[in-house]
């Protein structure tokens, strides 16, 4: 699902700001309940800024309410046969890039990286995931998605949501193969150090 958010002012976030709100109480039980921990979760949801957006719409029609272009477009391409919608995001993701400068104001360069590589963590993700089988068999799954998230991890350590399935499927490997859950948590562990010693 992508959505269009808009600031009034048309600034960048200042980051502070941002923990500060995530960190307080109001917010912080709906960020856990969307898995949205700290700031590079957060902001790791952008795709794209205003400039790349105008790029990417280029001379396309303006929606309207008396000339509603979406509403009319959009099923045939929802419904088509063609492509699927895996496919479809990750070629919108390939159209669209945004640098941490243009999201965040006075972000210093290590913060920068670390949510480039954020982002460049979860296209790989979104590639990972694209072709994996459903199964409750874990040593299947397992099969199927290890080299992949540990592969995302090494690109971004911050990015949970390629740590967690892993640490799930070592709990559930432990019974029946503790060696191979040993295993894969000494891996995890060695691409994802200060979050995977903290659970």
């Amino acid at each position: 699902m992508v959505g269009l958010v808009a600031r009034r002012d048309d600034d960048r976030f200042d980051l502070a700001q941002v923990r500060a709100r995530l960190a307080s109480t109001t917010v912080a039980q709906t960020s856990a309940d969307l898995a949205i921990g700290d700031e590079l979760a957060l902001l790791g949801t952008f795709i794209a800024d205003s400039h790349a957006l105008e790029r990417f719409a280029g001379n396309a029609p303006i929606n309207t309410d008396d000339r509603p272009v979406v509403a009319y477009r959009a099923p045939r391409l929802v419904y088509a046969a063609d492509s699927l919608p895996r496919d479809r995001l990750l070629d919108l993701l390939k159209q669209l890039a945004i640098a941490p400068g243009e999201l965040v104001d006075s972000a210093d360069a290590g913060w920068s990286a670390r949510m480039s590589a954020y982002w460049s963590a979860r296209n790989r993700f979104i590639e990972v995931g694209r072709d994996v089988a459903p199964t409750t068999d874990v040593e299947q799954m397992l099969a199927q998605v290890r080299e992949g998230l540990l592969g995302v991890l090494r690109i971004s350590p911050d990015f949970r949501p390629a740590s967690e399935p892993l640490l799930k499927m070592a709990a559930a490997l432990n019974d029946r193969d503790p060696a191979a859950a040993h295993a894969l948590l000494t891996e995890l562990a060695r691409v994802q150090p200060l979050i995977t010693a903290s659970k």
